[in-house]
């Protein structure tokens, strides 16, 4: 079950709604490979090789894309088997984004300074 989250800067009041987490669709890796680029979907394909069952772990994670100043979500497939992580583009301009580890210390895309929060505010499936 995936969750609905707010962002908020306490300093200019920039706010964005992200969903993060997966849903019950995202339980079969072909759908989940989709959503990547073509690029990326080669090489997943190649790196669960003809394992019958690859295991993987999926969800969407909080990004800041500084090429377009906002905050998503983004698609992250982890191959443990084989150790590798795919993070999908910003959906917004299709740039990298960077994950958000610790959304305090991520500065506003808005006015920069690091007063972003982010509250539960629904699920989703």
């Amino acid at each position: 079950m995936g969750m609905i989250e707010k962002v908020t800067c306490t300093s200019c009041g920039a706010r964005w709604e992200c969903m993060t987490g997966c849903g019950i669709m995202h339980g079969e890796l072909e759908r989940v490979i989709k959503l990547f680029s073509e690029n990326m979907q080669k090489d997943i394909m190649i790196h669960i090789g003809k394992s019958e069952f690859p295991l993987f772990d999926f969800g969407y994670q909080l990004a800041y894309c500084k090429h377009c100043g906002t905050i998503e979500s983004v698609p992250v497939l982890k191959l443990p088997d084989c150790q590798k992580e795919y993070t999908g583009s910003c959906p917004t301009c299709g740039q990298r984004a960077e994950l958000i580890e610790d959304i305090e210390q991520t500065p506003c895309p808005v006015c920069h300074k690091e007063a972003l929060t982010a509250e539960e505010t629904g699920m989703w499936d």
